[in-house]
């Protein structure tokens, strides 16, 4: 089974004072045959300096510095580098369990897959770090269409890249979108279309770290262009192969209502985005978290007015 090698990407961009445990933990892993590729984007900090010391000591690491270009560009730049016949990511100030690698591997041969995924925890400083036992009579396989529908909801592993492995094959005519935030959004389903079975082992393995640095936590008006563009994109090529999909539908809507009250007024992103919801049958909303559908009912009393209230609230509300 340790024969395949596989391939952990890291992109690093500012995250000197978590980066040690994230490398540490990559170290640990029960799977043997691995290549850990540190990519430091042009990080202004001390990371580059960290990476040099631990790629001197293992020569299972591989250091990468480039010129800054953002995360899409950073994990772009490891895979046209990687050896690996499978493919991980792991963020720069995340860290992850040290059976990972050898859990996602035995799923994807075990059933026969190019694409594995497992659950994650929020970590905020202080927590104790948990190992918690597999248990494989929960791990789930899913059929494209549904695999995809989970990517639009809470429940099991979510749209991050992070916590799944990958066959390389996967990544032949795909790349992350550079200069877009959410990258995420345009690059996962995708992946989930080449891709007959993906399995859900829901033994959290990613520990995802909670700070205030983050992309996620610092949204600004590109953050919800970004986040518009992409969900839009991927609505309409969702569209053209699964025409019945309530979620893609919903999840459209509610992109909309996070995102109208930062757009630009009279900008053509609020003229489509007016344009869509003026599309949807206004029964879709039951569907909706109370919230939503509180959000959705001021929206349609009053556009304007909706924006000026939801313009300083948060979608994280």
């Amino acid at each position: 089974m340790e024969k395949d090698l596989v391939s952990i990407i890291v992109p690093i961009y500012k995250v000197a004072d978590c980066l040690p445990r994230c490398i540490q933990s990559l170290q640990a892993q029960t799977y043997g045959n691995i290549e850990i590729l540190l990519i430091n984007d042009g990080s202004p900090d001390n990371s580059g300096g960290i990476c040099e010391a631990f790629a001197a000591g293992d020569k299972r690491i591989r250091y990468f510095n480039k010129s800054n270009g953002g995360l899409s560009d950073a994990r772009n730049f490891g895979l046209d580098r990687a050896k690996g016949q499978y493919i991980c990511f792991v963020d720069g100030d995340d860290f992850v369990d040290r059976r990972m690698v050898e859990i996602l591997h035995h799923d994807i041969k075990t059933y026969g897959v190019k694409l594995s995924t497992c659950g994650f925890r929020l970590y905020y400083d202080g927590d104790q770090e948990v190992e918690e036992p597999v248990d494989g009579s929960k791990i789930e396989k899913f059929d494209t269409e549904q695999a995809i529908n989970h990517l639009f909801t809470k429940e099991k592993y979510c749209n991050y890249a992070w916590n799944k492995m990958y066959h390389r094959s996967l990544f032949q005519t795909v790349r992350f979108p550079l200069g877009r935030k959410m990258e995420d959004l345009g690059t996962m389903y995708r992946l989930m279309e080449q891709c007959d079975f993906v399995t859900y082992n829901p033994v959290p393995l990613c520990n995802y770290y909670q700070r205030g640095e983050s992309i996620l936590h610092n949204r600004d008006e590109k953050f919800y262009e970004d986040k518009f563009y992409l969900t839009y994109e991927r609505y309409v090529e969702l569209k053209k192969r699964f025409p019945n999909m309530l979620r893609n539908e919903l999840f459209l809507m509610v992109i909309i209502l996070d995102c109208y009250p930062h757009m630009k007024r009279g900008s053509k992103e609020k003229r489509l985005a007016e344009k869509l919801m003026k599309q949807f049958p206004a029964s879709y909303s039951q569907h909706f978290p109370p919230r939503y559908q509180k959000r959705y009912r001021y929206y349609r009393f009053s556009k304007a007015l909706y924006a000026q209230i939801y313009r300083k609230k948060s979608d994280k509300e």
